[in-house]
């Protein structure tokens, strides 16, 4: 993972990991969820641009993820509005900036960012988080129908992936369901629905990528998925969280019907080449 530190003060590589560690011992959840995972699990892909204060404790950062599909970008603290403007970052593939504060200036900066690095369009989003416990979750009674797919369904989930207007190669679609514990229903040979365990800690695991194809909803698969990938975060005693839009109403009851809770409400802005 390349580091840019902003200031004065030079840490040493020691002091920087002691300083993560304290932030996610704070608060093991995104944004530091996400700062220790890449550190650890996608160094090859992931920089931070930190700003520390006086005694070396970290004031703010910006963590810059570059996926085969596009950018996560993660801002934290008071200083993001300037740490963005040394992250290097293209228009070549969509870009989502989850930001873990409303303020309106954070939220301005950002649009202005994304902007002056070529993006055509650039749009704010409102997410809930919503986290799943052990105690709280409440399987459906269809997760057993949901298969684990690995790299041999690689052809069948880039199918899938394009019906999403997602044109994944053949080999990043086998490196991801590799990387990743994706469950999915499967209809004639066809994967209809999935949804995947994106990043797991000990103390937490992201469920993502939830969709089931139009012309198989409203027949209870996204909730199978979704209940077995929440199932093996939850039996380590770990807590799941997901992320989703606000409106998306059929997408929050399936969750809620699991066992899920809001915990907080964070702005988005998503940019497209």
């Amino acid at each position: 993972m390349h580091i840019q530190v902003l200031g004065k003060a030079k840490p040493s590589c020691g002091d920087l990991l002691k300083a993560f560690s304290k932030l996610y011992r704070s608060s093991p959840t995104p944004p530091h969820f996400y700062l220790i995972y890449d550190a650890i699990y996608e160094p090859e892909r992931s920089e931070v641009v930190v700003k520390l204060l006086p005694n070396n404790e970290i004031d703010s950062y910006v963590l810059l993820w570059r996926g085969p599909l596009g950018y996560g970008v993660h801002v934290w603290g008071s200083s993001g509005c300037e740490l963005l403007e040394h992250v290097a970052i293209d228009a070549s593939k969509p870009a989502y900036a989850q930001l873990y504060s409303s303020d309106k200036e954070l939220v301005e900066c950002t649009k202005a960012w994304l902007h002056g690095r070529g993006f055509r369009s650039v749009e704010v989003k409102r997410f809930y988080e919503m986290m799943c416990s052990r105690e709280l979750f409440k399987p459906s009674q269809n997760e057993y129908m949901a298969v684990r797919i690995t790299e041999g369904y690689a052809e069948q989930f880039k199918k899938y992936m394009l019906s999403r207007n997602r044109d994944l190669p053949l080999g990043d679609a086998r490196n991801l369901l590799v990387k990743r514990q994706y469950y999915a229903m499967i209809i004639d040979g066809e994967i209809v629905s999935a949804a995947a365990i994106c990043n797991k800690l000990p103390e937490a695991g992201i469920v993502c990528d939830v969709y089931t194809k139009p012309e198989f909803r409203g027949r209870g698969y996204a909730k199978a998925v979704t209940s077995a990938t929440t199932r093996r975060i939850v039996e380590t005693d770990a807590v799941a969280l997901l992320y989703v839009e606000i409106g998306n109403e059929p997408a929050i009851k399936v969750y809620t019907e699991l066992g899920y809770k809001i915990t907080r409400t964070l702005p988005w802005v998503a940019a497209h080449p």
